[in-house]
């Protein structure tokens, strides 16, 4: 077997790494903020990545403007998905974590029947808004994944600004901490919630409308991406977006780059998934060291 380890091979699976990277990072950025606010977990959040790739597939033959169809798309799914989520939710807030898991679980189920039924099983393609090509170096990288990489990243880091500076922001820290003192000084602890449903569904849906014309559009995209985010979650920290970000951008490099050694994907999620556990042993131990400190 011949691997292609030329240079211009591993800077184009850089390229891509940083690509898919920032994608995952905005679908788990919205995990690890609904897991911080409300301690819960979404299984439903890889639905809403597939709604807002279904929604730019078919706003697109309406508006004709892709990127117009994408933020069209990531309202629409951010306000609808976090409306669900919180009719869903809301009644279970109190009541034991295992039930608010099931709904979500439930709601998955539905939302993935609901587009087969509906919107059938076919794969279906977008075509990329930009078709350019653009010199990095020794290699030509398509101009339309670069800016995948810059949106997905100018999200993070602008989420990341907001929720340190701004009245939302510091409203989201203060419910994350403790929620009753929160809402004792006043915080509307239910818009809190509210916002969190709708920035977790409008983050996956985002990430939907950017890898559209990457990837086929099918119901169950969202199984991969979900499983994908929940490993960037757990070894990001829960509930610690920054962390979230780092993870999926270093996940998304370990899976370009080893493509281009390993001759199966799955050898590339085995050596993934290894790669975490020794990532929480290490993590494990040196906290368990500073507690005995």
């Amino acid at each position: 077997m011949i691997f292609d380890l030329s240079l211009n091979a591993v800077i184009l699976q850089l390229l891509n790494g940083l690509v898919v990277g920032s994608s995952i990072a905005l679908v788990a950025s919205g995990l690890a903020l609904l897991f911080g606010v409300l301690h819960i977990i979404n299984f439903a959040q890889g639905d809403f990545f597939m709604l807002g790739a279904y929604s730019v597939f078919y706003l697109l033959q309406i508006t004709g403007n892709y990127f117009l169809s994408a933020l069209l798309g990531t309202l629409l799914v951010g306000v609808v998905g976090g409306l669900a989520l919180a009719l869903i939710v809301w009644p279970l807030l109190h009541r034991s974590q295992v039930l608010t898991l099931l709904a979500t679980l439930g709601l998955s189920l539905i939302l993935q029947q609901s587009a087969i039924n509906m919107l059938g099983g076919d794969a279906k393609l977008v075509k990329p808004p930009l078709e350019a090509t653009i010199a990095l170096g020794p290699v030509n990288y398509p101009l339309y994944f670069l800016v995948v990489a810059v949106v997905g990243m100018g999200v993070l880091i602008a989420g990341s600004f907001a929720l340190k500076y701004t009245k939302y922001g510091i409203w989201l820290r203060a419910v994350a901490q403790n929620r009753p003192m929160a809402a004792a000084l006043g915080v509307p602890v239910p818009r809190v919630y509210v916002l969190s449903f709708v920035l977790c569904a409008g983050l996956a849906a985002l990430a939907g409308t950017l890898l559209a014309p990457l990837y086929a559009v099918y119901p169950t995209v969202g199984v991969d991406v979900i499983l994908t985010a929940f490993i960037v979650v757990v070894a990001g920290g829960m509930g610690n977006l920054k962390g979230a970000a780092i993870i999926a951008i270093l996940v998304g490099e370990v899976q370009s780059l080893g493509s281009l050694v390993a001759e199966k994907p799955s050898v590339v999620q085995v050596t993934l998934f290894a790669l975490v556990i020794v990532l929480l042993m290490v993590r494990s131990r040196r906290q368990s060291a500073l507690v005995r400190l």
